[in-house]
């Protein structure tokens, strides 16, 4: 019995996949309902119903009640929340995540090198290391954030997007802390990096970017210890 239930579940969540696949479903679309569902797949509606609540629980899918599911504009929460998960379990280390940030920022950086974006799509992150200068505490946090966020968007890559602000919003706790803790030489120590980062992104020099990025985050390491 089990067994029958558990292959008709999986069915609708195939179903389901296979909806936004083919372009069917997409962000912010409504699920067909759970009595439609299970006449087209010759399942039960209890099924079906727990298939939804499977993709739910991933994240995939939101629930609204008195209006129906609808695929969520959020996929990046699920990546965060198996993150938050995985930490909690031992499964993964700050290090790990520490590390990983790291790498991505580089292959980040290497994109927009290869991609040669334009300097006037670059000018925001110019903006945001002149009003660097002179913050601390939250408002440079804010701003740090701003940066990191605006290196990623500019890769126009979807799936670096969703990962990477995935990450962030765990990182994001241990950054802060760091910042509160840091005094005006670390500080200014930080804006330099960032600073390097930008101008080596923009004379191409991807050695040089990847130095400075290894200095921001020895930094954020070495006062996480």
């Amino acid at each position: 019995m089990q067994e029958n239930t558990t292959q008709e579940y999986e069915k609708a969540v195939k179903y389901i996949y296979d909806l936004m696949q083919n372009g069917s479903l997409q962000v912010g679309s409504k699920l067909p309902a759970e009595r439609i569902i299970a006449q087209e797949l010759g399942i039960g509606r209890n099924s079906t119903r727990e298939a939804i609540s499977i993709l739910s629980g991933m994240g995939l899918v939101d629930r609204v009640q008195g209006s129906g599911n609808y695929i969520s504009k959020n996929a990046g929460q699920s990546i965060r929340q198996t993150i938050i998960m995985m930490l909690a379990l031992g499964s993964i280390s700050k290090k790990d995540i520490c590390e990983f940030r790291r790498t991505m920022e580089k292959s980040v950086c290497s994109l927009l090198i290869e991609k040669n974006v334009p300097k006037d799509r670059m000018d925001n992150l110019n903006k945001l290391l002149i009003k660097m200068q002179d913050l601390k505490g939250k408002r440079l946090s804010d701003t740090d954030r701003e940066f990191h966020n605006e290196l990623i968007i500019l890769t126009e890559n979807n799936l670096l997007i969703i990962i990477m602000e995935a990450i962030t919003e765990v990182y994001r706790e241990w950054i802060d802390y760091v910042i509160k803790r840091a005094d005006n030489d670390v500080r200014e120590e930080l804006v330099e990096c960032h600073k390097e980062i930008y101008m080596n992104i923009m004379q191409k020099e991807c050695d040089e970017t990847f130095r400075a990025i290894d200095r921001h985050y020895d930094i954020i390491e070495e006062m996480l210890e």
